[in-house]
């Protein structure tokens, strides 16, 4: 017997006292009936068997079986419709609003497969009661408005074509997400059943969300072959679904102290179990021209001299922090049996260039004097970064060219080496998750307010620096789906060019912060056991 159902004469009485729970328990009874054995074959008795009540109370709710038919038409659109009023997706920028309202409506037809066969039943009878009913235009009139919206928003800011009508978007949405449980079984009987474990089905929306998302972008003017063109890895999608759910909470026009503090708790959030035999209880505050510096020392207990890794967090150079970042350090600092120094640099705009590099400066100088106290070998010494973390450790090893403290390398994770946004890179992937070319001026100006800078200094723009010979061997890991790729790669060519060795990453189908979906994704784990692995072999 199902949930909620009640029998004898003490469950009419529980449903004399909640009306609404008769309603409700024979929807959910005829809905299956319905979807089961179809319109024709549906016995209005035996609906009322199945909700411990009687055939005159589904009369009574629902006038005759046809009514019932009907409400159980409406409620099942009505909860689509429900469902993509959930999303919220004004508070995401276009493609990823409609990257979650395709990734909605596959989920929710793969696990509602019985409003996939009231829908089928009533297509095999001409859609006779949806005619009669006037049902259509009251409930689904809002999909369309909702695309049309949405398909306005990504027009105006360019980044979708002018040539689709908000109603052809609604057909490839429905179209693919409805086939793929509609057809399971003959598809299942001719070709066998992988496509429909979780993992085939994963490979399926992320290629469904995919082809909406080719179909409604500009098509390329470089003629880029449809098989260049980037690919989510489809085990980022849970991870983009948490965290886009967790960012649209934060209200439109927050500053950028409102989004440190959003930051903190979300990373807070989503942390990862604190990998075994490492401690980070470690802080220390260095001195330096731009004011005190915090610090947090990851530290793999070994009880031997290790070498060391001085680690700069991501964030566009606004916001971010040691704990932001733990889930990485710490994990570094196991795998690669070493101690990382996560340094809690001074932010913009309060602080711009070149307070957090001048910062890193001294922190480099601190741990190479302190190396015995800290427990590190000084003579390995490496520095490393995510996005503007890589930007800064990129530019840190160009200050410390020469110096006394000779690094062993450079560990660059999706970096902003330079700032010349007319590489392919920021046209393909101008509206990538986790961060799009839309405002990016803006965040770079407030990093360095003398723009002018951004094209000429290689202390904020390591790519322009006039040699980069002498530097120490580079990771460098970028991501495919990412604005920020083609700088990455510029710079790999520099240092190659320079003869400065070069492990190069490409990280297919990734995207930028991907380091960051490491709970979801086991190309990001092996990207850091890879970055690892490398770093313990630094001599």
């Amino acid at each position: 017997m199902g949930e909620g159902v009640m029998s004898g004469g003490n469950g009419r009485q529980k449903w004399k006292q909640d009306p609404e729970g008769v309603r409700r328990a024979i929807l959910d009874a005829a809905t299956a009936a319905f979807a089961r054995q179809g319109y024709a074959s549906t016995r209005v008795e035996d609906i009322a068997a199945q909700t411990a009540t009687s055939k005159r109370m589904v009369y009574y709710y629902f006038a005759d079986k046809e009514g019932l038919y009907l409400q159980v038409l409406e409620a099942a659109y009505a909860k689509v419709r429900a469902g993509e009023d959930a999303l919220a997706l004004d508070h995401l920028n276009p493609l990823d609003a409609l990257r979650a309202l395709v990734d909605f409506t596959f989920e929710h037809h793969r696990a509602n497969p019985d409003f996939i066969r009231l829908v089928m039943i009533e297509n095999v009878h001409n859609a006779v009661h949806l005619q009669a009913s006037g049902l259509m235009g009251r409930v689904n009139a809002g999909a369309v408005e909702k695309l049309a919206g949405l398909l306005a928003r990504g027009q105006k800011q360019g980044v979708f074509r002018t040539d689709i009508t908000p109603l052809e978007l609604h057909w490839h949405i429905s179209a693919l997400s409805f086939f793929n449980v509609s057809n399971r079984p003959s598809f299942t009987e001719s070709f066998g059943a992988s496509l429909f474990s979780n993992s085939g089905q994963a490979r399926l929306k992320a290629q469904t969300v995919e082809a909406v998302l080719r179909l409604v972008t500009p098509r390329p003017q470089t003629g880029t072959p449809l098989k260049d063109r980037p690919m989510l890895n489809p085990e980022l999608l849970p991870f983009l679904d948490a965290w886009n759910a967790k960012w649209a909470r934060l209200p439109q026009g927050a500053s950028p102290a409102d989004r440190r503090k959003k930051f903190e708790v979300i990373a807070a959030e989503m942390r990862l179990p604190f990998p075994d035999g490492v401690t980070d209880s470690a802080e220390h505050w260095i001195d330096s021209k731009a004011g005190p510096v915090r610090v947090r020392v990851y530290r793999k207990e070994t009880g031997a001299v290790q070498p060391a890794l001085i680690y700069m967090h991501g964030g566009a150079w606004m916001q971010g922090s040691p704990e932001t970042h733990a889930d990485i350090t710490a994990r570094i600092a196991a795998d690669a049996a070493m101690t990382v120094i996560s340094v809690d640099y001074a932010l913009a705009p309060e602080h711009p260039f070149p307070a957090a590099i001048d910062q890193c400066n001294a922190v480099a100088r601190w741990v190479h004097a302190k190396a015995a106290t800290l427990g590190i070998d000084p003579d390995r010494i490496a520095v490393g970064g995510d996005s503007a973390g890589g930007n800064l450790a990129a530019a840190l090893a160009l200050d410390l060219r020469g110096s006394e403290v000779a690094l062993t390398g450079q560990l660059l994770i999706y970096p902003a080496c330079d700032f010349d946004q007319s590489r392919p890179s920021y046209t393909e992937n101008a509206n990538a998750p986790l961060l799009q070319t839309r405002g990016m001026d803006l965040v770079n100006a407030l990093y360095s307010p003398d723009t002018a800078q951004l094209h000429n200094n290689p202390r904020v723009a390591p790519l322009v620096a006039a040699s980069h010979a002498g530097l120490p061997p580079a990771y460098i890991a970028v991501a495919q789906n990412d604005p920020l790729r083609d700088s990455g790669l510029a710079y790999a060519e520099a240092l190659q060019a320079a003869g400065v060795p070069v492990t190069l990453d490409h990280g297919e189908g990734l995207i930028h912060g991907y380091m960051r979906a490491m709970e979801f994704c086991e190309a990001s784990r092996q990207s850091l056991r890879t970055m690892s692995a490398w770093l313990a072999a630094l001599t």
